[in-house]
């Protein structure tokens, strides 16, 4: 019995700029697009689409963003909206693609027919969704020391301590708080599929910061 041939990285991009052609191709014949009236206009938001799939396929994944943007300022279909959700993604804003690709789900929802026409980016969503939620980082932050009257913040804003909060990858900073003074903090990092914990050590009376973290 002889195995499968192996997946080399040349063939999968191949098989990646094949998929994304075949969107193109679907996008832009999507009924959505084809039954809107053909004015100045929709012509011009068409020729935008295509502009911003291509910056796509070229992983030009801001400059793809600014385009489907401005579509969506005029015409914010599914379809536009899960492209811009797609492209926070690849610029590493997980939380921020995980709302986008909801509120196309929405958009699509709450119109039975374009539900009806457009499967196909109904399933991407979801699927964009699934993947999402294993890749996004968590974090655990605790206290010790004396913690009494302290409050916690992460990145700028009110949490609890030893509860998993979902955030992007890269930098954050953890900062615990007394009569609004900082009494601990701690900068780390967060990487997609992990959990990281972070202990924040308050001493009692002491005016500086400590922390104490692991991976």
């Amino acid at each position: 019995m002889t195995s499968a041939a192996p997946i080399t990285a040349p063939r999968r991009r191949r098989w990646r700029r094949a998929a994304a052609l075949g969107l193109v191709c679907w996008a832009l014949l999507s009924p959505s697009w084809l039954h809107a009236q053909d004015d100045s206009v929709t012509r011009a938001l068409r020729l935008q689409f295509a502009q911003g799939l291509t910056l796509e396929i070229a992983g030009r994944w801001a400059d793809a963003l600014e385009r489907f943007e401005a579509i969506a300022r005029r015409r914010p279909t599914a379809n536009v909206t899960y492209h811009i959700g797609l492209c926070h993604e690849r610029l590493g804003r997980l939380r921020t693609a995980e709302r986008t690709y909801n509120n196309a789900r929405a958009i699509a929802d709450a119109d039975a027919d374009a539900r009806k026409a457009s499967p196909g980016v109904l399933a991407e969503i979801d699927a964009r969704l699934e993947d999402l939620e294993g890749r996004m980082p968590r974090i655990v932050l605790n206290l010790a020391g004396a913690t009494d009257g302290v409050t916690l913040l992460l990145d700028g804003e009110v949490t609890k301590p030893s509860r998993a909060i979902r955030v992007d990858p890269g930098p954050h900073v953890a900062v615990a708080l007394r009569h609004g003074i900082p009494v601990a903090a701690s900068a780390f990092s967060s990487h997609e599929r992990r959990t990281r914990f972070v202990t924040l050590t308050v001493h009692p009376g002491a005016l500086r910061v400590s922390s104490v973290s692991r991976p």
